[in-house]
């Protein structure tokens, strides 16, 4: 049974439950399990690794899930968004009151 809360609405999920994406902790197949029980799974990228980042990205196909990123390993690394987005849904809008 789906337990709606405007986090849920907004996210597009079922369940107001989020995976914290923990810098390489949470791999694909736990992010993907998150994700695919109706809650949002982020995945950790991490510290900017791009073949691990590549590999935990592929368990994620056909779910809903985003990545984190920690900052500093972007402004050193920025090629690793490339491969992020091909795996990712935008989030709809919330859904008008009825």
């Amino acid at each position: 049974m789906p337990i709606a809360t405007p986090l849920s609405d907004r996210l597009g999920i079922p369940h107001p439950v989020l995976l914290a994406p923990m810098a390489g902790v949470p791999g694909g197949a736990p992010t993907a399990a998150v994700s695919g029980a109706g809650g949002l799974g982020p995945l950790g990228g991490g510290y900017g690794e791009a073949e691990w980042l590549d590999r935990e990205l592929a368990l994620l196909q056909g779910s809903r899930s985003g990545v984190g990123f920690i900052t500093w390993s972007l402004a050193r690394r920025p090629q690793l968004l490339a491969g992020a987005p091909a795996f990712l849904r935008p989030t709809p809008e919330p859904s008008e009151p009825a």
